[in-house]
């Protein structure tokens, strides 16, 4: 793993997420985002916990929550904050 890479793709993530996303989140967005790029490119469980938290200074809390989803569960999730982040609250259909 490029650790130089991966910082950027997490950076990457952060910057071109919706404005309308708070920051806690866009780093839930980076967060799953990364493990699942990490997982699809075979990046053992503890590397990528570890490059999060150590490396990246993600919330360890999220990080743990998503570390061991499969790549359906990491999609719903990054679905649904992106969904959240195009949907006008309150607003009457």
């Amino acid at each position: 793993m490029n650790k130089i890479f991966m910082s950027g793709y997490y950076q990457g993530v952060v910057e071109v997420a919706p404005a309308s996303l708070s920051a806690a989140k866009v780093e839930e967005l980076a967060i799953t985002m990364t493990i699942q790029h990490l997982r699809h490119a075979g990046v053992k469980v503890t590397t990528i916990h570890d490059f999060l938290v150590l490396d990246i200074h993600a919330n360890e809390r999220l990080v743990n929550k998503y570390i061991n989803n499969n790549a359906a569960e990491l999609e719903e999730v990054q679905a649904s904050l992106l969904s959240s982040a195009f949907t006008k609250k309150g607003s009457i259909d």
